[in-house]
């Protein structure tokens, strides 16, 4: 295992070779005829049987986190966290500046759930956890994927599909990556892509190196004229993994994080960790009602998931001006929306979660990392189902399973 100081790279995957773990798995990436009959359903309507009393869902506590460096270099440390503080909107920057610039991910890799794996692995190794179960859950998942499952009561259109693995008592979630998820991604519109880039630019635009209050004046110029000169790269990320529980499973994913507040402290960081996304400006009834009933959903969804508490919204103009700044308390996002038509509820996204996870144990028995299953949110057929794959390779990687010992 890496130190502490030394990147981590990705691991080889059990059963796979160096090649195909980091490349989309086409023979795989689509059911054969002969599993395309689930072993189980899960009806999405009615959605009144959701609209009852919240479950239990615990606050996340940080388990470890870890950066990817400019180069996509997995690092067991914090180097890519950065500090908040407000942008500046006069005169209004743009959003779209330095889009030909950009340093961009290879969009045809496969990541699966290495960051997370190796970051349980790592914890398990050096015997860091907190508390002897810390690396140890119901489910291992990305936020991501927890996100998803949230939000289907109310997006409703939108198919997903997740690859599933039983090793003991814990079940692990990925993505399941298509050839179509691919090529949407490889060959999306010029006006696609530069609406993509005005996120990451507005991140850059709010952040800091060092924690603000350490700053005197003269150096906090310095480095926000720094930030807005800045070459966007996608490959540079921090992350977080936490343990939370929803009902009675417990569950460790991992999140991307924009930024933090303040310096980090030792207790809770996700207190002051801060989300950063970006909109069109709010300019008539229909543009706040779509932004109230879909971005917003999926905005508490992931924050309320990670525990963060403000979203930062900027709202820009279709020439990519930034406009306006607006924080959002993540738990002041039900009610905005509460009592409006057509609109979402939080405590329908949680029993729909709690019952999906249940689900997924009730009829994910069989155990072994190559003992797989798929499952899969139908819009035509408004159901949840699973199937089984049988044998195949494992997404887990071996370096993981090996820590499985520990």
């Amino acid at each position: 295992m890496s130190n502490s100081d030394q990147p981590l790279g990705a691991k080889r995957r059990a059963s796979q070779n160096d090649t195909s773990r980091n490349t989309l798995d086409t023979k795989h990436a689509r059911l054969e005829p002969e599993m395309r009959t689930p072993i189980a359903r899960l009806g999405i309507h009615p959605l009144s049987k959701y609209r009852q009393a919240c479950p239990q869902f615990k606050e996340p506590r940080e388990i470890i986190s870890f950066s990817y460096d400019e180069t996509r270099q997995m690092r067991m440390d914090n180097h890519q966290l950065k500090y908040y503080y407000p942008p500046r909107i006069d005169p209004m920057p743009s959003l779209f500046a330095g889009f030909e610039q950009q340093i961009c991910r290879d969009s045809t890799k496969n990541e699966h759930i290495d960051g997370l794996l190796n970051a349980l692995a790592y914890v398990r190794t050096k015997n860091e956890a907190a508390e002897p179960n810390d690396t140890r859950a119901d489910f291992v998942m990305y936020r991501g994927m927890l996100t998803r499952i949230f939000v289907t009561p109310f997006s409703l259109r939108d198919a997903w599909s997740m690859n599933i693995a039983r090793v003991g008592a814990t079940i692990y979630v990925e993505d399941n990556v298509t050839d179509e998820m691919i090529a949407d991604r490889s060959g999306s519109s010029e006006q696609h892509r530069r609406l993509m880039y005005s996120g990451y630019k507005f991140e850059t635009l709010c952040m800091v190196d060092e924690p603000p209050e350490t700053l005197s004046r003269e150096q906090l110029d310095e480095q926000l004229a720094k930030q807005a000169r800045e070459v966007v790269n996608t490959h540079s990320e921090y992350c977080t993994v936490f343990r939370t529980q929803l009902g009675p499973h417990s569950i460790i994913s991992g999140a991307e994080v924009d930024c933090i507040d303040r310096a980090k402290p030792h207790e809770f960081p996700n207190r002051s960790y801060r989300e950063l996304k970006t909109s069109r400006c709010l300019d008539s009834e229909k543009a706040r009602n779509s932004f109230e009933r879909f971005k917003l959903l999926k905005f508490w969804a992931q924050s309320f998931i990670a525990g963060i508490p403000v979203v930062t919204v900027g709202f820009r103009d279709d020439e990519g001006r930034l406009k306006e700044v607006q924080d959002i308390r993540t738990q002041d996002m039900p009610r905005m929306v509460r009592g409006k038509p057509r609109m979402w509820e939080a405590n329908v996204c949680m029993n729909f979660a709690n019952q999906v996870l249940q689900f997924i144990k009730d009829n994910v028995t069989d155990g072994g990392p190559d003992a797989q299953y798929r499952i899969e949110y139908s819009p035509e057929e408004a159901q949840v189902q699973i199937y089984s794959l049988g044998k195949r390779p494992s997404f887990l990687t071996a370096e993981y399973i090996k820590s499985l010992s520990k």
